[in-house]
């Protein structure tokens, strides 16, 4: 993540080869990369957490492709300028690359989906110094300057200043990880915990010999977060980038069957005159109105619920009742935040849903299957009634 001492590849016996070498490797990285970016193109917009990755393989390749051209400069004396300016580039690209991964973890592990947690928002700021440090390394070289022999030369203090911020980036991420450690899929952690390990051990190796450049074992850890992406895929939903069912299943059973008489909050949500909207105004209406329900939900869940899209128009947010809200503020959140979304019109009309809500036990819902059913029973009397309808309360006109 860092480079302190990628300038001294090619020099002494047996430079060229090792520079042929590492063109050879990055080369092989980039098709490969660029054989996930066409698999991902038709995808990449589908929903924020794709966008994430999308992004975090292109800088991987940028971050390829400047350590070429680098390679393929180094010793030109008369390309100083050219050989300064991919290797700003690396160091930017490096910088992303770290950052984007971090956010990556932020978006589809921590759990915030409508702004950055404190995880997210120091990682920013390290990046923001870190594209500081290479910008003013243009006027001063604070970081590094290339030789008149064409070649590179680093300033210890400022490539160190450089490497330990990017690797407090990744420190910082890797102690949110194994902070939210219990609830992560294993395999999905272990990937998460190895992307910055494989490019710090590179460079270990590259400490140890510098005629070793492994700038691809970039390439390896990328394809372990799109092993991760495509295990996400497994439990999102497509169009909403929520949970869908099979997410909330695994999260139910842990909580009902794993912890003795749990107590859970849930909402079920149902949105209203979606074959209508679909009749009349197409199906592309109807899927703007499914997403502007996904938003209201990612803007009203709490933290550590599941939010999911159980069926065609039926969407579902539980959590733990001992770690957030109860149900009836997280509903009334919902009310606002459609509210919100029907202050612009829209050809089909206001958005509208239907909100049940409960707070179970082990005596009224002693498994998920009934939790389910229950809040299903609710949502339809809310339909009913035309109001947010809870258990317990009074299900009359």
């Amino acid at each position: 993540m860092g480079a302190c001492a990628v300038g001294r590849i090619g020099e002494g016996t047996g430079g060229r080869m090792d520079v042929d070498v590492g063109i050879a490797l990055d080369s092989l990285s980039v098709v490969f990369m660029l054989v996930l970016v066409g698999g991902m193109w038709g995808s990449r917009a589908k929903s924020a957490s794709s966008k994430l990755y999308f992004s975090l393989v292109v800088a991987v390749i940028v971050l390829l492709c400047s350590d070429i051209g680098y390679m393929a400069l180094l010793g030109n004396e008369e390309a100083r300028g050219a050989l300064t300016a991919v290797k700003s580039l690396y160091f930017v690209a490096n910088a992303a690359v770290i950052w984007i991964w971090a956010i990556y973890v932020d978006y589809t592990v921590l759990g915030d989906r409508t702004r950055f947690n404190a995880f997210g928002k120091l990682c920013t700021a390290i990046l923001a110094v870190n594209l500081v440090l290479v910008a003013i390394n243009a006027v001063t070289g604070c970081m590094f300057s290339i030789t008149k022999a064409g070649t590179f030369e680093a300033n210890p203090a400022g490539m160190w200043a450089f490497t330990t911020l990017n690797y407090l980036s990744a420190i910082v991420m890797l102690v949110a990880l194994l902070m939210h450690s219990a609830e992560i899929r294993r395999g999905v952690l272990v990937r998460f915990v190895l992307f910055p390990m494989i490019p710090f051990a590179a460079e270990s190796v590259h400490l140890a010999d510098p005629s070793l450049v492994l700038t691809c074992s970039y390439a390896v850890s990328a394809l372990m977060v799109f092993q991760i992406s495509q295990s996400n895929l497994v439990y999102t939903d497509e169009l909403t980038g929520l949970g869908n069912r099979r997410r909330l299943t695994d999260r139910l059973s842990r909580w009902f069957h794993g912890v003795q008489n749990a107590a859970v909050c849930g909402i079920m949500i149902d949105l209203d005159g979606l074959k209508s909207i679909n009749d009349t105004h197409g199906h592309a209406a109807g899927d703007e109105a499914l997403i502007l329900v996904g938003d209201a939900i990612r803007a009203s869940a709490p933290r550590e619920s599941v939010a999911v899209r159980y069926g065609g128009d039926e969407f579902i947010i539980a959590w733990n009742a001992d770690e957030g809200p109860e149900p009836e503020a997280v509903a009334a959140q919902l009310e606002t935040e459609k509210a919100t979304a029907n202050e612009r019109p829209r050809p089909w009309g206001p958005l509208d849903f239907s909100v049940g809500f409960l707070r179970s036990d082990a005596a009224s819902c002693p498994d998920p299957e009934a939790f389910v059913e229950r809040l299903d029973a609710l949502m339809y009397e809310a339909k009913r009634l035309k109001r947010p309808v809870g258990s317990g309360q009074a299900q009359t006109d």
